[in-house]
């Protein structure tokens, strides 16, 4: 949204000069002097608020949420902290908003987004900075002002990227967002990938939980029977009656639990009906055939894509079996 400054056209030297001779070395003084001052001021302050350099006070109503989700809870314990501290101290630090593409009387959060969920629950404006930037600049600033003040956990670093490649940013532009390297962002994208939403959200932020044990979950539940497991019990009444800082650590030992058990039980001699391994074991291929059943389970790096890639061609697939039953039978 593009606003004409004001007092761009303002001839400030014609409002200086005085027509009435003055003592040569004698400056203006008086009420023409204050005049000019003020004016000069306003000028500055109104070229600095186009550049987005002057907090100002917003209605927090006129405000849309960012166009991508960054966290995955607020009404933790740190967000409770922040709205004692702005309801005791008011608002010391200012949200950054760009103007709505939509609306000229709207503004979009570029970040701060729990300053605005505090200033809203407390009726109260929200201090701001408004400064117009695209698509690309907002995900930047978004990303990098929450990896400066380091209060976003690793999930919700990794849930930001994946919602930022949803939107249709480049890897580039995430990895300069969250400030990562490439490597980081397979890591986290690797966990959102196989680590299922309602899971993830069921997990919450997980503050206290790094990379490590995210991936650890994450290797548990490439196992089918696991991630059917994992997912009826993160809707159980026991588990979502735990904080949210402990259910990460539940639902592992749970997991962790539940397979030992498993294998406990499962005969060591027995081997699966069917085994297969592709040549650059990138791909583990099991078959346990009954009567009316059968079994299949994939595992390793490629299980996810070659199930998507198989998925799509169950069709044809089909139809060729059969074609191939019709041909054997002479039809």
């Amino acid at each position: 949204m593009s606003r004409e400054n004001p007092f761009a056209k303002l001839d400030l030297a014609s409002i200086s000069a005085d027509k009435t001779p003055t003592k040569p070395g004698y400056g203006m003084t008086g009420a023409a002097k204050t005049v000019v001052r003020s004016i000069e001021d306003l000028a500055e302050n109104t070229k600095k608020l186009m550049e987005g350099e002057v907090i100002v006070e917003l209605d927090p109503r006129s405000l849309d949420v960012s166009f991508v989700a960054d966290r995955l809870s607020d009404d933790d314990e740190e967000y409770q902290e922040l709205k004692q501290a702005i309801k005791e101290s008011g608002q010391s630090t200012p949200i950054l908003v760009r103007p709505s593409s939509t609306d000229p009387q709207r503004y979009m959060v570029v970040f701060g987004h729990r300053r605005l969920k505090v200033a809203q629950e407390l009726g109260i404006p929200v201090k701001a900075v408004v400064k117009k930037l695209d698509d690309i600049a907002s995900a930047i600033a978004q990303g990098q002002e929450n990896s400066a003040r380091s209060n976003l956990s690793f999930v919700e670093r990794a849930y930001f990227a994946q919602n930022l490649l949803a939107s249709g940013m480049t890897k580039d532009v995430v990895r300069s967002s969250l400030a990562i390297d490439e490597a980081m962002l397979s890591k986290m994208l690797g966990v959102i990938d196989v680590v299922p939403t309602p899971i993830i959200k069921a997990l919450g932020a997980a503050k206290k939980i790094g990379r490590d044990k995210w991936l650890s979950l994450r290797q548990i539940l490439l196992a089918p029977a696991l991630l059917r497991v994992a997912s009826d019990y993160v809707g159980t009444a026991e588990f979502l009656a735990l904080g949210e800082e402990s259910r990460f650590d539940d639902l592992h030992g749970y997991l962790t639990r539940y397979k030992n058990k498993s294998a406990a039980k499962k005969p060591k001699s027995a081997p699966s009906a069917m085994e297969w391994k592709s040549n650059d074991s990138c791909l583990n291929f099991s078959m346990n055939a009954k009567s009316k059943k059968v079994a299949i389970e994939l595992s390793n790096a490629e299980a996810k894509p070659f199930s998507d890639w198989l998925s799509s061609r169950m069709d044809r697939l089909y139809d060729e079996y059969r074609q191939s039953k019709t041909e054997r039978n002479g039809d």
